[in-house]
């Protein structure tokens, strides 16, 4: 076994060290460790040992897709070349020097228009008898934007966690290890009950034809494909993630529009997400500043400290407020809102109902109908 052999097996050792510490699978999985050594392997076949110019050499060659991206291949790097060095082998860790700063990323919020054209598009996708993606893409991007769900969460399912009979799913260890079950709407849970008579006998809800399931980049390359046959901006490239995220805002909005007390109704768009804190689904309020100054059911004595939100205010104007950062602030907003209840436990997948029929209304032979090809 040669020294390049030996690094390809070090990471799967580490991936393996860190599972059982606890830490998500998935964050080491698609981490461009492998294509690191892949790189090096081949431009210094010689080599014995990391160095600070292999790093130098592939990062002027890798292309990444945002400046967040870059920064978290940098700390994985790291995690893995601290472990070789922990492990007996001679690594260079990358410095201080080599760290981004990070951006928030702006989310991309979809028309109602431009959500019918990206659903048209997915189920108008290509066959393809070895992945089956015809199946899979329309059931997957709409369990995202409909149930709110982290581009990795449907990917991970098991069939077993799918209940076809009462529309819950169980989520297993997402972001932070957490466990937590959702309930779909109607719709949704006809959709996936024809999808799995489609797919047939298997260990994951969407498994990829080796067996395994299909890693993110891959349903982020079937969206971009999907979005740039819209003809919509070539400028911006939606991610999986902005349908979570239209997700969170679209059922503030509707919340808004009826009038309802969103502060009661706050902390179970979170737990319905997967927010271990209320702070995590209050960020979504920045993306609708003009609906929430006008809301009678927003308790504004509160919440106007957490961003900047003033006359003339508009989303390229957002700023975090520091008091965003005050624990004793957040702790007084929790507080407020845990001793309020809603008036029925499905009140999330209600507005899932409204979403699955925007995503829908251009399909009536397809989807709509559950007719998956």
């Amino acid at each position: 076994m040669n020294f390049w052999e030996e690094l390809r097996v070090a990471y799967y050792d580490m991936v393996e060290l860190k599972v059982s510490l606890g830490y998500n699978e998935g964050t080491y999985r698609t981490s461009h460790i492998l294509p690191f050594v892949e790189y090096c392997s081949q431009v210094f076949p010689s080599a014995r040992e990391i160095t600070k110019e292999m790093l130098d050499s592939w990062l002027k060659k890798a292309v990444f897709r945002t400046e967040n991206t870059r920064k978290h291949v940098i700390i994985n790097l790291r995690h893995f070349t601290r472990y070789l060095n922990a492990t007996g082998r001679r690594a260079f860790v990358p410095t201080s020097e080599y760290n981004v700063k990070a951006q928030r990323y702006r989310p991309y919020i979809f028309t109602d228009q431009e959500l019918r054209l990206l659903f048209d598009a997915i189920d108008d996708i290509k066959p393809c008898p070895r992945s089956h993606v015809e199946w899979i893409a329309p059931v997957l991007f709409r369990m995202e934007l409909c149930c709110g769900m982290r581009p990795n969460e449907p990917l991970n399912l098991l069939v077993e966690d799918v209940d076809l009979a009462t529309g819950d799913i169980f989520i297993r260890k997402s972001k932070r290890g957490k466990d937590r079950h959702i309930i779909v709407s109607e719709d949704m849970r006809l959709l996936c009950a024809k999808y799995d008579q489609l797919a047939g006998k298997r260990k994951w809800f969407f498994q990829h034809w080796e067996g395994g399931i299909f890693p993110v980049y891959w349903a982020r390359d079937k969206l971009t494909k999907a979005w740039m046959k819209t003809g919509r901006m070539e400028n911006i490239i939606p991610r999986p993630y902005d349908l979570r995220h239209n997700f969170a805002t679209r059922t503030l909005m509707r919340w808004i529009d009826e009038k309802r007390d969103v502060m009661a109704l706050m902390p179970y768009l979170s737990t319905y997400m997967g927010h271990v804190t209320l702070e995590e689904t209050l960020y979504y309020v920045h993306l609708l500043p003009e609906r929430l100054k006008s809301s009678p059911g927003i308790d504004w004595d509160m919440l106007s400290g957490i961003y900047c939100i003033e006359e003339g205010f508009s989303n390229e104007d957002y700023r975090p407020d520091p008091i965003w950062q005050n624990k004793n602030f957040l702790q007084r907003i929790s507080a407020c809102c845990s001793n309020r209840k809603p008036q029925h436990y499905y009140i999330v997948p209600l507005y899932s109902e409204y979403l699955f029929r925007i995503s829908a209304e251009c399909m009536p032979t397809k989807a709509a109908r559950g007719d998956i090809r």
